[in-house]
């Protein structure tokens, strides 16, 4: 399947174009610090989403994913702390985008745990 039809792939990629948006509206010292940080985890989700998508084995990949995200919106309340952004709903936007991707990564690799522990109660 074509990674790009997958809605979490969509929601990614609105989240990186987004972060790389209002990274540069930051301050000169956020911008090179967190926000640095915000830009390579949305790609690395992005680029972790096709990965998941064209592996074998998913479970570990999803896991990864599901990690990298909770990562991305711990970055998120960081950067409102130090008030990198220009307005609050700057930050609620990107809170949102990167929540969506968390719950369908988490539906995601709920499904392939469901359907691993379904193959192992067949083959006994």
């Amino acid at each position: 399947m074509n990674v790009e039809h997958l809605p979490i792939y969509k929601s990614a990629m609105d989240f990186c174009l987004y972060i790389e948006t209002i990274v540069r509206g930051f301050e000169k010292y956020h911008k090179y610090s967190i926000g640095q940080d915000l830009r390579a985890h949305s790609k690395k989700i992005l680029f972790l989403i096709n990965r998941s998508n064209r592996a074998e084995q998913k479970i570990p990949l999803l896991l990864e994913l599901v990690e990298l995200c909770e990562q991305s919106k711990m970055l998120l309340q960081l950067s409102q702390a130090l008030k990198s952004f220009k307005s609050f709903k700057q930050f609620e936007h990107a809170s949102k985008l990167c929540i969506a991707i968390v719950k369908q990564a988490q539906a995601w690799l709920n499904h392939y745990q469901n359907q691993t522990k379904n193959s192992a109660r067949v083959v006994r």
